[in-house]
């Protein structure tokens, strides 16, 4: 009887590890307004054409980074949730924060809404949005957003 619980528990605890990794590619990525799709899983997002770029940013504080960022870009986003129409788009992050960007921002050749920095997700607390916008060194640090949850399409 010992060595049957013993196998149920380790088969619960083998499912329950699994979990996380199944969670996270099945729980919704981001949601969208004024698209014809409601929202994409991060499954979704991974099979859509990938962009990597590298971009060197100066925040407000002065603060000059470089980082390899690896996602997607707006036109191929735009035409996977119905959005070619859009005139503008505003990012939602997951503490409120929004920012609206003209079409030529979100549409520049090495601008990404990105999953990985330096080869490693962005973040992975559940409670963060896991999108970046990442705009083309054309545009400066203020045109970035971080954790992005809903994007409006204008």
């Amino acid at each position: 009887m010992k060595k049957i619980a013993f196998i149920v528990w380790l088969v619960v605890l083998m499912l329950g590890a699994s979990f996380p990794t199944y969670a996270q590619e099945d729980a919704i990525l981001l949601t969208f307004e004024g698209a014809q799709v409601d929202s994409i899983t991060w499954e979704e997002f991974l099979a859509l054409e990938q962009l990597t770029v590298e971009l060197t940013r100066t925040n407000s504080k002065g603060k000059t980074t470089t980082g390899v960022y690896t996602g997607v870009h707006w036109n191929v986003l735009a035409e996977a949730i119905g959005a070619q129409q859009a005139k503008a788009v505003q990012v939602i992050a997951s503490d409120g924060f929004e920012q609206v960007y003209p079409l030529e921002v979100v549409q520049a050749a090495d601008s990404v809404f990105a999953l990985y920095k330096d080869g490693e997700p962005i973040t992975e607390d559940p409670k963060n949005g896991r999108v970046w916008f990442c705009a083309s060194e054309d545009y400066t640090a203020n045109f970035w957003t971080k954790f992005i949850v809903k994007i409006v399409v204008r």
